[in-house]
């Protein structure tokens, strides 16, 4: 197997491993967070399928198939690390059962996505994304609540495959009844809160960004649920203010603490939400694209226009590491 792909599959059970022991030892699961039908010594079953898997890969017998003694599919394997039959040798209603899921969750996501950008009186608004398999767990969407604010949200389910993108389309579910009933993020984080607490598997939380847009004062209110700091750039003073999680990711903890923060939007201000494929692409080097180079890039090119901004970004992310090993989504607002 690419040595190169053998290194990315250890990156990544090295950090689902170590995500799960960081989040038992963690203070909020000291604090007997919930974990609705889930057992501890289920999870950490699954640490244990994950050491099993990274010693396996250390003694090259990771992604072997039992039968032809072959690799197996390495796109199979992206999406089940416990994978040890090629697809060939899978029986046939299995293997076309696994074709009809994959095609239908890929069609099904795609579908879920906005097919329009919403019109907010002086300001740009544009999307893009890159997924990096057929299936994923990145997931943006807007809305309006009767009051006329422009609701946003960026977020990112914790996995990849199937089991993350079923669970960002139950996101966007009950984003869409929760967004136009509420007023206001911090409402619309708990009451995701309350109806995810019982049915996100402990390894498969969410963060979120939901932030409400008044177009007349030109303010954002926000709610930021352990999701990566969005960047706005204020042209007023020539800088880059991050905006910080004001609370946990939804699914962690059974009572959290959400705030909301008011900021203004000023003329050419830049606000830009992102998704952690974005900071974390790798480059042959092993050096991450990094929040560094992702500030200096909005420095330098805040006067483009949204939709410029998010294509040059992506193209600028692309380039740095041409294979891409996580989902990317770029939303901004620009004010004109």
């Amino acid at each position: 197997m690419d040595s190169n792909l053998l290194e990315r599959f250890r990156s990544s059970l090295t950090q689902h491993r170590d995500e799960v022991l960081a989040w038992l030892d963690s203070e909020q699961s000291q604090q007997k967070v919930h974990l609705g039908n889930t057992p501890v010594k289920d999870v950490l079953q699954v640490v244990s399928q994950l050491k099993d898997a990274l010693e396996r890969l250390n003694k090259g017998e990771l992604g072997i198939c039992e039968i032809c003694h072959e690799e197996v599919d390495p796109e199979r394997l992206e999406l089940d690390y416990t994978a040890n039959v090629c697809l060939s040798h899978l029986p046939e209603a299995q293997l076309r059962a696994l074709e009809r899921d994959l095609e239908m969750a890929g069609k099904v996501q795609r579908e879920l996505l906005p097919r329009h950008l919403p019109s907010i009186p002086g300001m740009q608004v544009a999307v893009v994304g890159q997924p990096a398999r057929i299936v994923g767990g990145d997931y943006y969407d807007f809305f309006t609540n009767d009051q006329g604010n422009q609701g946003l949200a960026i977020a990112d389910v914790m996995g990849k495959g199937l089991p993350a993108s079923m669970l960002m389309s139950n996101l966007q579910a009950s984003l869409r009844i929760l967004g136009p009933e509420y007023q206001d993020p911090v409402s619309i984080a708990k009451r995701l809160n309350e109806l995810f607490l019982n049915n996100v598997k402990l390894i498969r939380f969410i963060s979120i960004f939901i932030g409400m847009i008044d177009p007349e004062s030109r303010s954002l209110v926000y709610c930021n649920a352990g999701h990566h700091p969005p960047l706005i750039w204020k042209n007023s003073s020539k800088q880059i203010k991050l905006l910080p999680p004001t609370g946990p990711a939804i699914g962690i903890s059974p009572q959290p603490e959400f705030k909301a923060i008011n900021i203004s939007l000023d003329q050419d201000d830049v606000l830009l939400l992102y998704t952690d494929g974005i900071i974390e692409a790798r480059n042959a080097s092993g050096e991450d694209f990094g929040e560094v180079r992702l500030n200096n890039f909005l420095k330098k090119h805040h006067q483009l226009s949204a939709q410029e901004l998010v294509n040059s970004l992506l193209a600028e992310v692309k380039h740095f590491s041409p294979r891409l090993d996580d989902d990317i989504t770029l939303l901004t607002v620009k004010i004109d």
